[in-house]
């Protein structure tokens, strides 16, 4: 479910499938301030009464759960996200157990160093 578009009276909202919409429509069916509903596809244009039941519903509880869920979405990278990432690009040994030992520690950094660069990606090369 995403909210497309919201002003005072009016909503529009996207459902992943038609279950989802259908679902939605009984559950706001004993709302009070709901003036009109229209179907286009898996969305719903609803307008309402801007202080009704379905606008305090709106507010208070459908718009912060999708707000969490977007900003949830785009969290920022962990240190293990950078080492992997960049770790693909080194291509010196040296280089990689220094990037990996500073990033992740001496201990984790040296395992995932001699397991990883020196055990696994060698064998492959040989192995194919």
């Amino acid at each position: 479910m995403k909210i497309v578009s919201y002003t005072d009276s009016r909503v529009r909202i996207m459902f992943d499938n038609l279950l989802e919409k259908n679902e939605f429509k009984t559950n706001i069916a004993n709302l009070s301030g709901i003036k009109e509903v229209k179907e286009v596809g898996n969305s719903l244009t609803l307008i309402y009464e801007p202080k009704s039941q379905f606008a305090y519903f709106l507010k208070a509880f459908i718009k912060p759960s999708l707000e969490y869920k977007s900003k949830k979405m785009f969290e920022k990278l962990d240190k293990e996200d950078y080492h992997y990432y960049i770790s693909l690009l080194i291509k010196n040994d040296l280089v990689k157990a220094l990037w990996s030992i500073s990033l992740l520690g001496f201990k984790r950094g040296f395992l995932t160093f001699t397991i990883c660069t020196l055990g696994i990606s060698r064998y492959l090369k040989n192995k194919f």
